[in-house]
């Protein structure tokens, strides 16, 4: 009995080393969420905001493109390369490689997140006139809305008129290839260039060039991602649930709050919905509430005396847009400091009128 016990285990032993050995076979890839790398998976692709890998015990798991932040793929050693360049900031290697990548990639998925990344690179490396041809490329071909993120703008800002001119030619070419839903990515980039950094207008009289009713935008604090893309593009009912998902991962949701907040506030200027106005404050005071250091908070500060402003409360936005008022300056988020002064004096002037 006690032989036939240890044959047993024996063989129990063996199987699960061949087991293991058969998942480390075809889970060699990895994948570095939230800062932390995982591996040995394998990744089985990228759709509706979501990366999908199979870890070596065989659980399929899914989490958002938010989380990710880098990829090792043992079916392209080039995808390895070119993000042990982004690891280690040489840009110009890793956007070399991704272009590599790019022409030797099957997977649609891989291609399009390849060229977000080389975007990005490029951008890093204020060659903002290479990126910007990348980028519309994207947005013209349908590129899923979750690998447009806006990480161009402040490179078009700061390129000089020459590059600036070549990227306002890029988008009237391609705006009439687009749909509605995606001119907004072109028009965020027009923007950029047609403004170059620190000439952004912050007078009295300055208006903001607006997406949605209201003059809302998003402050340049906001980091890129599926739902700041869903706003910039005008899908708000998408952007609340893709926020509502990203708000049940682990992590910090500073931004994920405050980009449901503007989502709320675009869809309650829609229709001048009182009730949605105060669902869009609650988010806002929730981010200063949780998050009072956050790069988000003087933005939410100031969405929130917005919403007080437009529900017929001017004295509490008054102490809002004063609360906002330290945490945004004219250098780092121009638009909203420009915002700031035209929601402040507007308010100023109702009062003094009464």
């Amino acid at each position: 009995m006690v032989q036939r016990i240890r044959g047993i285990t024996n063989t129990f032993a063996w199987l699960t080393v061949l087991l293991c050995a058969a998942l480390s076979a075809t889970a060699q890839d990895a994948v570095k969420l939230s800062g932390f790398w995982i591996e040995p998976v394998e990744v089985k692709g990228m759709s509706d905001g979501q990366v999908r890998y199979v870890t070596s015990a065989g659980l399929l798991l899914t989490r958002s493109m938010d989380t990710l932040e880098g990829l090792r793929l043992q079916q392209y050693p080039l995808m390895s390369q070119a993000q042990d360049a982004l690891d280690r900031g040489d840009d110009e290697q890793a956007q070399s490689l991704l272009n590599q990548v790019y022409a030797q990639a099957k997977e649609g998925w891989l291609r399009d997140y390849v060229r977000m990344q080389r975007v990005a690179a490029l951008a890093r490396l204020d060659r903002a006139g290479e990126a910007a041809g990348v980028y519309i490329d994207m947005v013209v071909s349908d590129t899923p809305l979750m690998f447009l993120q806006d990480s161009l703008s402040p490179a078009v800002a700061r390129a000089d008129a020459e590059v600036r001119l070549q990227v306002i030619d890029l988008v009237k070419a391609a705006e009439q290839a687009v749909s509605p839903q995606r001119q907004g990515f072109l028009l965020k980039l027009s923007e950029a260039a047609g403004k170059p950094a620190r000439a952004i207008a912050a007078s009295e009289g300055a208006t903001i060039r607006a997406i949605p009713r209201g003059g809302l935008t998003l402050s340049s604090s906001t980091p890129p991602g599926t739902i700041a893309n869903l706003f910039t593009s005008g899908q708000y009912k998408q952007a609340v649930a893709a926020a509502d998902e990203a708000l049940t991962q682990p992590g910090k949701t500073s931004a994920e709050l405050y980009l449901k907040g503007m989502a709320q506030l675009a869809l309650a200027e829609q229709t001048s919905d009182q009730a949605g106005y105060k669902t869009a404050g609650l988010s806002f005071m929730r981010v200063v509430t949780y998050f009072p250091r956050s790069a988000v908070a003087g933005p939410a500060w100031l969405e929130a005396g917005y919403v007080h402003q437009k529900i017929g409360r001017p004295d509490i936005a008054a102490r809002l847009y004063q609360r906002a008022r330290p945490l945004i300056t004219e250098d780092e988020d121009p638009v909203y400091h420009a915002r700031l002064m035209k929601l402040t004096n507007e308010l100023d002037a109702n009062r003094s009128g009464q």
